[in-house]
């Protein structure tokens, strides 16, 4: 039994599928404000930049002129005696390992959920999650 293949079939496929991928990159592009279609712009929508009083151009990025930044500490020393090393910075995140008070910590980033600061950790035997900084002692080192 011979079996009778589509002349052309595959490059027909290729070519759809080549379509298909250049219409989702065009939406793509459209959904981001037109950059690279034709006739558009790289000028963000909704017009020209609003001034403020001098012509100078009024920025859309947050203001962040007034966000304190605090130094990283060199090392963490479990403090309570109900510590966890959680999956994500949240509360309500999965605990990985309870940790025990003494414990070194290793601080990599820290930063903040709704309520509270955090810290991703490395723990002395590698694993690697968040801690409450309120469970934790900060060692900033010499200064």
């Amino acid at each position: 039994m011979k079996t009778r293949s589509v002349p052309g079939f595959s490059s027909i496929f290729i070519l759809l599928s080549q379509v298909v991928f250049a219409q989702g990159l065009g939406e793509y592009g459209k959904l981001l404000g037109g950059v690279g279609q034709k006739n558009s712009s790289v000028a963000p929508r909704g017009g020209t930049p609003k001034t403020e009083a001098g012509g100078k151009a009024k920025s859309r990025a947050p203001d962040v002129s007034n966000v304190a930044v605090s130094a990283m500490p060199a090392a963490l020393t479990v403090e309570s005696t109900e510590a966890a090393l959680y999956a994500r910075s949240e509360e309500w995140a999965d605990k990985l390992l309870p940790l025990s008070r003494g414990e070194k910590l290793v601080p990599m980033i820290q930063g903040t959920s709704a309520n509270a600061l955090w810290y991703m950790v490395k723990t002395e035997t590698g694993a690697v999650g968040w801690v409450k900084a309120s469970d934790v002692a900060a060692d900033y080192g010499r200064q």
